[in-house]
């Protein structure tokens, strides 16, 4: 008897296909009648035969995929796959529970395959290892062709490359190309982890596909190379804080891509250097350093940069500068200096015309700068630092040298296009040459937006979204009055002005593009707040109007976390500050009503952030309710959700705003487990072992090797935070029928539920919550759609309001990128978004491009 491969009987559609066919066969079977029992006997054996050959046949044509062409390539290859079958197996080899990889020939180019076997097993993610050594000190990353018919079983892709006691990561989505598509890992994007040696020694590659659905799937890969080589700029990563100060990585990434991004916009050419890789040869033919945020100099790269400047390169350093390099560039760092109040240091504009092309105000949200002086006859200030009433503070923003530019605080996003203009006057005024580059970048990039590559494509595209008579009209012309007029001062030779003028009409494209979008009506349109006391520079008053007058109907804003309020609470401790501002939902509120917007309170459940007391936490560490991690160590942040106190403490603490205040809704956040590695306290234990009915010997090895024990406990874990959620909705809907729950909720659930334990899809089945947000915190659109795709399933009758995570993408004024999203919700009939985060940023610069055509009121 013909018998399928056991593989084949694995997949869902064969599973399917073996059911469907036996249902249809034995229903014949069942109409022949008793009688003839050797011929029902004979035929039932039939159709077992032809269940297995049909099944398997319908299975392979549903499982089988046809692989387009690999287009060509004419970059460097740094792994071609000219080995054989066994080799590719041996080289990339697998991670535990992964199968091997596959050689593959397409039109006679070879492809790697690889399996994602997610149906029946239960690790995290698909990996393989190549063991390959690269120097990528000079360049700005890996590249490399992909295609994946089907990424919805995975959740992302990640990128390792190993470097001495570490790894640098790096993460993808796939792209919504339907064929092969190029995926860059840029340097400056990834994350460290552990303790690696710089770009220079890499010597393995590690390529991962993590779990996002129960599915089997494939991808592929081929062409697998370096870009962006080249270049008269370095721009220095501070990875060496990896060993000195890790708590450092995450500024020193985020500022270096801040940098990266702006020189990438003026279309100059620079590499990523870590400064594990400085070496006077890395030096040779570079006229510029730019170091964005580099706490920790090591000695050794110090001494290089020494040498750099000695031979007549230039520096840009930006809020530190090692002291031995204060007397070669004539400026001298001092000590911190905090911001007195709020946007005391608001803005940064010219002294003395100091500096050629700087903007005339250059707005910056700082917190605090570095008290920086003059060398008398070698720099001189070029800027100060203004307050928030335009008032100078008499404290100096740019300092600068002969060799040496100081920004006294780091480059940050806001204002980004006279940032800009800030960054290339610095940059032009220590390298003149790199003027003309620079204006012709800016100019260039007129018109580079959203879905358009240049200037012609945009302005065909949004005249195509422009009615009759709209003032998009006018913004489309003013832009091309200003290219016109730009492209005449680079001929000129006056390139800062025609830098200027370039920005300027970028503003006008982007205007334009805003202006021809189209509001939609009755939409949930809401922002997350994340401070309690709203838009920093802003009353609640100021930043509610702003959001009415632009079409948001919504505000969530962050009013208590596990162990602090910022109202007069009489459940949580109050927050120091409420004494003296007041209670912030109380004056939140008051606005909301006043312009006729919704607030929906959030609280930060079970963790309890920086603003709780110390003596909250250690009370809290006393009596058994911090979290302990599964190697025993405590997690102080983060109180059990098994304990019964916590559970009554996140309980009455959101009813108590509900009994008090007249307010739309109560919103859950951190509804959840940190991670799989909590929590595993002594209390943990009495309880789980109460709800089994019996005692865990190995605590708590046996809840992750004992698969009886591993479901339970993971079960146990969704009941803690499921309970909280069921009781709140419950007995909140008894104090006021009116009142909607809500949760913020990790964006995948299958996962999600046995990792943190939030099983929010079932929350949306029992009906305790009335909306959901998942927080879909990606700039890749093609992820972003194919994620709400799977989470309306899951949230079935419950609105789903998807969160798009505008303030943590790399560029978070990005309004283009915003519109995109906020358009593929409506595409896929959600009914609303909820934006993160409503900071200064959002308020000032995106709001009001928003309110200009996606959410104009009518």
């Amino acid at each position: 008897m013909f018998m399928p491969p056991a593989d084949a009987l694995k997949s869902n559609s064969c599973q399917r296909s073996f059911m469907a066919i036996k249902i249809i066969l034995f229903a014949n079977v069942g109409n022949i009648g008793t009688s003839n029992r050797l011929f029902r006997g004979y035929l039932m054996s039939i159709s077992l035969k032809v269940v297995f050959i049909v099944s398997y046949f319908v299975s392979s044509v549903a499982i089988a995929e046809t692989v387009t062409p690999i287009p060509e390539t004419t970059y460097e290859i740094i792994d071609d796959l000219s080995y054989s079958q066994q080799t590719a197996q041996t080289l990339w080899k697998p991670m535990t529970g992964s199968k091997s990889v596959s050689l593959v020939e397409i039109e006679g180019k070879k492809a790697l395959k690889m399996p994602c076997n997610f149906h029946s097993t239960k690790f995290d993610r698909a990996s393989w290892d190549r063991e390959l050594k690269l120097d990528l000190t000079m360049c700005k990353g890996l590249q490399f062709l992909f295609y994946c018919q089907d990424s919805l079983p995975v959740s992302s892709f990640s990128v390792y490359l190993h470097s001495g006691d570490g790894w640098y990561r790096g993460k993808f989505a796939a792209p919504s190309s339907a064929g092969w598509a190029f995926v860059k890992i840029h340097k400056n994007s990834t994350d460290v982890e552990g303790r690696p040696a710089g770009w220079s020694g890499v010597d393995t590659i590690r390529i991962s596909a993590w779990r996002g659905q129960d599915l089997d799937t494939a991808f592929y890969i081929t062409d697998l190379g370096l870009f962006g080589s080249g270049g008269k700029i370095i721009v220095v990563r501070g990875d060496s804080v990896a060993k000195e100060a890790p708590n450092e990585l995450k500024a020193v990434k985020q500022y270096t891509n801040i940098m990266a991004e702006f020189l990438y916009r003026a279309g100059l050419s620079y590499i990523i250097l870590s400064d594990l890789d400085v070496t006077s040869e890395r030096l040779k033919g570079i006229k510029l350093m730019i170091l964005p945020y580099n706490p920790k100099v090591p000695v050794k790269v110090t001494d290089q940069i020494t040498k750099f400047l000695q031979a007549d390169g230039k520096l840009i350093a930006c809020y530190t500068l090692p002291s031995r390099l204060e007397p070669i560039v004539g400026i001298h760092v001092g000590s911190h200096i905090r911001q007195k109040y709020q946007d005391y240091f608001a803005s940064i504009r010219p002294f003395n015309k100091a500096l050629k092309g700087i903007p005339v105000v250059t707005k910056q949200a700082s917190w605090n700068i570095r008290d920086t002086s003059t060398v008398e006859g070698r720099s001189r200030i070029a800027a100060f630092w203004y307050n928030k009433n335009d008032q100078s503070t008499g404290k100096p923003a740019v300092v600068i040298s002969e060799n040496c530019a100081f920004l006294t605080h780091v480059l940050l996003s806001d204002d980004s296009a006279n940032k800009l203009q800030l960054l290339l006057a610095m940059i032009g005024n220590l390298v003149p040459e790199l003027w003309r580059e620079a204006a012709q970048g800016c100019l260039e990039r007129i018109g580079r937006f959203g879905p358009y590559p240049d200037y012609n494509s945009s302005k065909q595209g949004v005249e195509e979204l422009i009615s009759t008579n709209s003032p998009a009209e006018l913004a489309m012309e003013r832009a091309a009055g200003l290219r016109k007029q730009g492209l005449a001062l680079l001929s000129e030779g006056d390139f800062s002005k025609a830098i200027a003028v370039a920005e300027k009409a970028q503003e006008s494209m982007i205007d334009a593009y805003c202006l021809a979008q189209e509001p939609l009506t009755k939409e949930h349109r809401a922002f997350w707040c994340h401070s309690a006391f709203g838009v920093a520079g802003m009353t609640w008053d100021k930043a509610i109007k702003l959001l009415a007058e632009n079409g948001f109907t919504a505000i969530l804003p962050n009013m208590l976390w596990a162990g602090v309020a910022f109202y007069n609470s009489e459940v949580l401790p109050v927050a120091e500050a409420v004494k003296e501002k007041g209670d912030q939902i109380d004056l939140c509120l008051t606005a909301c009503r006043k312009y006729g917007i919704k607030c929906h309170i959030w609280k930060v459940n079970y963790n309890t952030g920086r603003a709780t007391e110390k003596k909250f936490i250690a009370r809290m560490k006393a009596k058994g309710r911090i979290q302990i991690n599964y190697d025993g160590s405590t997690n102080e942040r983060w109180l059990c959700p098994s304990h019964p106190d916590n559970q009554k403490l996140e309980i009455e603490s959101m009813l108590e705003i509900a009994r008090k205040y007249d307010i739309h809704g109560l919103h859950f956040d951190y509804i959840r487990y940190p991670g799989k590695e909590g929590c595993f306290c002594k209390g943990c234990r009495l309880r789980f072992e109460k709800s089994i009915g019996e005692k865990v010997n190995n605590w708590p090895s046996d809840l992750r090797n004992n698969e009886s024990l591993s479901e339970k406990w993971l079960d146990f874990r969704r009941l803690q935070i499921t309970t909280v959620v069921a009781a709140i909705a419950q007995r909140a809907k008894k104090e006021r029928a009116d009142i909607n729950i809500s949760a913020a909720v990790f964006r995948n659930w299958p996962v999600d539920r046995n990792t943190v334990g939030q099983d929010w899809k079932v929350w949306c089945d029992r009906g305790y919550l009335d909306f959901v947000c998942p927080m879909d915190y990606t700039d890749s659109s093609s992820h972003f759609r194919n994620m709400i795709e799977q989470q309306l399933k899951w949230s079935g009758n419950v609105p789903c309001y998807p969160g798009i995570g505008l303030s943590v993408w790399s560029n978070s004024s990005d309004i283009c990128k915003l519109i995109e999203q906020i358009n593929i919700t409506r595409r896929l009939g959600t009914g609303g978004f909820t934006i993160f985060n409503y900071g200064p940023t959002q308020a000032n610069e995106v709001l009001p491009l928003l309110g200009k055509g996606i959410t104009r009121k009518k």
